[in-house]
């Protein structure tokens, strides 16, 4: 099984619920908060609690459940503001779709449906807990999609300036990363959010999983995949993580680091060294001793690599070598430097050698194929993710700013 459970978390967890509403005169299955006439009971709350407990497998204590309780508290209030936001424009979700991404979890944890519903139930945890949570992210992404994806244009120049930007970064180092997002409402509520971000640091290395505690914790994009954020390279990321990056060794996680609208939490699970292989196409020409005026004229007037095909027809004694896809480590150091000082479609200027007087066109030089850098449909998706990630939280902070939210407890 994926999941383990102590009873010790069920009487600790129904002990601090029941006491805590009863500190307040209130009973156990009372109401906690009603968001825009909607209830959220004391019942849904400890469900939520133990549902937290149970996927980052933590042995609770007095500190970590009032922490829980306070990120029950939110999730459902902001599960509630969401599901009312997308019945404004009738998304339904149906039940076959909550049951494949019940699917695709299990898949992610190496087990199967039925398993994950047992251990719930083991837990005196309702499956349908975990669905509704489903259903909310299902129905705002339907939502977010469909209120903002067809405002969305990546144009040209954007592609090609995130293309230029990995192919700049392609001699840096890489990490395999993941991440937790702690957002900060205001710069008022920092410390405690940065609190926060250390207790769930302490939690995982009290044996939490960074994925599970990404899942339930996380605000970013990657929460529902566990926070994973795949390889990315040195300047991906904000410059504060991409300084904590540098310093970490592999397995270990960062402490909270402050970006702007939040803290992030990195894990390094991997690293490697930058320096992809580039290759080049180029030109080599060689003409006899006494043609360097004629050899000049020639080049002045060859716009692209085609053109000087016909050098030997034109200068008597001349030849040209075409070299295809040659990878510049390959070549000797001074020949190297040549290519790397050129643009597309350069020549070199004329070099007298024993030989005779030679010169170089580079027609182009690239980053062999798979060393890292997107295609135009990579870069698309990636961008259009990036503004619908933020138009996301921008309406859910609108959400909370304009609704009715009573607490109760």
């Amino acid at each position: 099984m994926i999941y383990r459970i102590i009873l010790h978390f069920i009487t600790a967890l129904s002990v601090f619920v029941v006491s805590s509403g009863q500190a307040k005169g209130q009973v156990s299955e009372g109401v906690t908060a009603i968001v825009n006439d909607q209830v959220i009971s004391t019942f849904d709350v400890r469900q939520r609690m133990r549902m937290m407990i149970l996927s980052t497998k933590t042995e609770p204590t007095e500190e970590s459940l009032r922490r829980f309780q306070n990120q029950a508290m939110r999730s459902l209030v902001d599960e509630r503001l969401k599901l009312q936001e997308a019945g404004k424009y009738e998304i339904e979700v149906s039940q076959n779709e909550v049951d494949e991404q019940i699917a695709r979890l299990a898949r992610q944890n190496n087990a199967d449906p039925e398993s994950i519903k047992a251990d719930l139930l083991r837990a005196n945890i309702s499956p349908s807990t975990l669905e509704e949570q489903i259903k909310a992210d299902i129905a705002w992404q339907i939502l977010i999609n469909g209120k903002y994806g067809p405002r969305i244009r990546v144009s040209n120049n954007q592609i090609d300036l995130e293309q230029q930007r990995f192919k700049n970064n392609l001699a840096k180092p890489q990490y395999l990363v993941s991440e937790i997002l702690l957002e900060s409402p205001s710069p008022e509520q920092d410390s405690a959010i940065y609190a926060g971000g250390l207790s769930l640091i302490q939690q995982m290395k009290d044996g939490a999983p960074f994925p599970a505690v990404a899942q339930q914790f996380s605000s970013a994009p990657s929460g529902p995949q566990g926070g994973d954020m795949g390889w990315i390279r040195q300047g991906d990321m904000p410059s504060e993580v991409d300084v904590a990056l540098a310093q970490m060794q592999i397995g270990t996680v960062s402490s909270p680091i402050k970006i702007a609208g939040g803290y992030m939490i990195v894990a390094l699970r991997d690293r490697k060294e930058g320096g992809a292989a580039m290759v080049a196409n180029f030109r080599q020409m060689l003409v006899p001793l006494g043609s360097q005026e004629q050899f000049v004229k020639f080049l002045n007037k060859a716009t692209t690599c085609k053109d000087t095909d016909g050098l030997s027809k034109q200068i008597d004694g001349a030849f040209m070598n075409p070299f295809n896809n040659v990878a510049l480590a390959d070549l000797a150091p001074a020949f190297r430097q040549i290519l790397e000082s050129l643009q597309n479609n350069q020549w070199s200027p004329p070099l007298e050698t024993p030989n005779g007087v030679l010169s170089i066109m580079l027609c182009s030089k690239d980053y062999v194929e798979g060393a890292g850098v997107p295609s135009s449909e990579e870069i698309v998706n990636r961008l259009t993710d990036q503004k619908l990630g933020m138009m996301a939280r921008r309406l859910l902070r609108d959400l909370r700013r304009d609704s009715t939210i009573e607490y109760r407890n």
